[in-house]
């Protein structure tokens, strides 16, 4: 717009020129007022100049804007045939792939085709293979041959049919897993012991059964390294180190490959029964053991008293004090020398009264065996009770789905059950014999006392009529 001014100003300042060069006598000026010819002529060339820079830089504007256009237009005409060109391509691309998809549909019915064949020989080996990586996951030669179970593990990614090479390596793997479990081999093979500690020494494998070494069986879990067994029987530890030595042919073996063992090393020792009976299980054993000392002390003082009873029937006519029997018999003649002429009814009374005294010295400590006998089964009642009253408190707590959390209460009314029988039984044994041995004993003694009465009364009469027959004469 600038530019425009200008040039208006420009061409208006040259009609005016020309104008007042053409009429002089119109437009002259005064005489005081008249510029001179010099000044006139420097203002047309210096206008004369600009306006020629004007058009120069027109003409360069105007040339710029021409080849900013033909550049633009080449650009266009550029991008218009790679446009062409991409379309031509993505033609080519959608053609390829309309191709590829009939030729990948025409392979998957080939394939369907060819699998629906083949499918039951499929089946059955991928049948075969997987029994056999449960055959591996338990057997005991799977640590010696780990190439088995390398080829046997299931592979969730890989979905490719079978080869023939895979058949024939399947039949070599059961081949040799067939094989594996009809022999008897020593082989140098890590392994943990009792402490949690990794040992490498030879191992000892029978067969598919049992796999030890000189420090007893062996159990494999979960493909871990083997370890022992935490409780072994003695007799089969030595049995098994004579065979592996070469000593012996004679092996113990489980057949039911550890179970057994199992059962064994989860079976607890008679302490560990003892500690399940709690509180009550130890007043049971505790009861039991007094009741046990009073029926041994019991039976060895009605031994030795027997036998100083027999010491005494050997010798009547000198009555021990040591003894019950010679402690009745002086009893009874101290009370006949006191009462010479008393009535047969008196010595009766005075030998029944020792007789009780004896009797009840005898059977001391039989009613606190008894006692005893009759508390156990109850305190094992008791136990059970509140066995079962902790297994149900579990239950609420946790619900039935954990065993263990209910096992402490079970084996508490379980234990103190069979802690009060094992000690009623043997209690009231003990009672039943000690009671028999005491009325032998107190029947003896009374039949000897008797006995020594009844001489005594029959002596009696003979006296006082030898009496009255002396007084007669």
């Amino acid at each position: 717009m600038k530019k425009l001014a200008s040039l208006t100003w420009l061409i208006f300042a040259l009609i005016v020129s020309s104008t007042s060069l053409a009429n002089p006598s119109a437009s002259a000026p005064s005489a005081e007022s008249a510029l001179p010819e010099d000044y006139w002529q420097a203002l047309l060339k210096k206008t004369q100049h600009k306006s020629l820079e004007r058009k120069l830089a027109e003409e360069a504007r105007l040339q710029l804007n021409s080849q900013e256009t033909q550049a633009q237009a080449q650009a266009l005409a550029t991008a218009k045939q790679a446009l062409k060109q991409a379309e031509q391509r993505r033609a080519e691309l959608e053609s390829e792939q309309e191709q590829l998809e009939t030729q990948l549909q025409e392979a998957e019915q080939r394939l369907q085709i060819r699998s629906t064949a083949l499918g039951e020989v499929f089946a059955v080996y991928r049948e075969e293979k997987s029994n056999l990586f449960g055959m591996l996951s338990n057997a005991r030669y799977s640590q010696q041959y780990p190439e088995l179970m390398a080829f046997a593990k299931p592979n969730q990614t890989e979905e490719r049919l079978p080869l023939i090479t895979d058949f024939y390596q399947l039949w070599q793997a059961l081949q040799q897993s067939w094989l594996a479990t009809g022999q008897v081999v020593n082989y140098t093979a890590p392994w943990v012991d009792q402490t949690g500690q990794i040992q490498t020494s030879q191992l000892t494998r029978l067969g598919d059964l049992q796999l030890m070494n000189n420090q007893g069986v062996l159990r494999l879990d979960d493909q871990d390294l083997p370890s022992l067994w935490l409780k072994q029987p003695a007799h089969l530890i030595n049995t098994n180190q004579a065979f592996i030595a070469g000593k012996s042919n004679l092996v113990s073996l489980d057949p039911a490959r550890g179970l057994t063992l199992e059962l064994h090393s989860r079976q607890p020792s008679l302490l560990e029964r003892v500690k399940q009976g709690g509180f009550v299980g130890y007043l049971i054993i505790i009861l039991g053991l007094a009741g046990l000392l009073v029926a041994f002390i019991q039976s060895l003082r009605l031994w030795l008293e027997e036998k100083r009873v027999v010491k005494q029937l050997a010798q009547p006519e000198e009555p021990q004090p040591k003894n019950a029997l010679g402690r009745i018999l002086t009893g009874m003649q101290n009370a006949s020398q006191a009462q010479t002429n008393s009535a047969p009814e008196v010595l009766e009374a005075s030998l029944d009264e020792l007789l009780v005294r004896e009797g009840s010295a005898l059977e001391k400590g039989l009613a606190l065996v008894k006692l005893l006998a009759a508390m156990a089964p109850l305190l094992g009642l008791l136990g059970t009770v509140t066995g079962m009253i902790a297994t149900f408190q579990a239950i609420t707590l946790f619900g039935t789905g954990d065993p263990a959390m209910m096992a402490s209460g079970i084996s508490q009314a379980l234990v103190t059950t069979v802690l009060g029988l094992l000690t009623a039984v043997p209690l009231l044994l003990a009672h039943l014999l000690l009671q028999g041995r005491s009325r032998k004993l107190a029947r003896i003694i009374e039949a000897e006392s008797s006995a020594w009465l009844a001489k005594l009364l029959n002596q009696a009469p003979r006296a006082s009529k030898q009496t009255n027959q002396e007084v007669k004469a």
